[in-house]
């Protein structure tokens, strides 16, 4: 994860105090991202009936009536 500050200057020290303690807090309690592992893609299921050819925008509109 990337660092990220906050300019606190010009705020009053209580004030400026009461951010760091809730960014803190909002740190810890923020998932931490899974690492994923590096390799190979999962498998997804073919077409049984294999591949009978391209599928343009007039086939897949047909249907509707539309001119597209």
């Amino acid at each position: 994860m990337e660092s990220r500050t906050l300019d606190l200057g010009g705020l009053p020290e209580p004030i400026a105090r009461g951010l760091e303690v809730v960014a803190e807090m909002a740190r810890t309690m923020a998932p931490t991202p899974e690492e994923k592992p590096a390799g190979r893609l999962p498998e997804l299921p073919e077409w049984p009936l294999g591949v009978i050819g391209p599928l343009g925008r007039e086939e897949i509109y047909s249907d509707y009536n539309c001119r597209c």
